[in-house]
């Protein structure tokens, strides 16, 4: 006899069949619509974290933005070229 242990990769791997639309056939309705549930869940909070990094990657660029702008104006003004009239 199989200890839960033993046998869990066996049924996690027939969970990742059935997500990637594998080995749907022996599934029935109640089944299929529970892995369509846990699909629907586990996209949104795919999208959820794909978005959240967006948002910081953008601030974090934003900051970057904005140091590199005050760096550029200190440079310009150390640089400051009388100008020709």
């Amino acid at each position: 006899m199989r200890t839960q242990l033993e046998t869990g990769p066996i049924l996690h791997g027939c969970k990742f069949q059935h997500y990637g639309g594998e080995d749907l056939e022996p599934l029935n309705l109640r089944e299929l619509q529970s892995v369509e549930q846990q699909l629907d869940t586990a996209l949104k909070r795919i999208r959820t974290r794909k978005n959240q990094v967006m948002h910081e990657s953008i601030s974090e660029l934003h900051k970057k933005e904005r140091a590199l702008q005050e760096q550029n104006n200190a440079l310009s003004k150390k640089v400051s070229l009388p100008q020709i009239l």
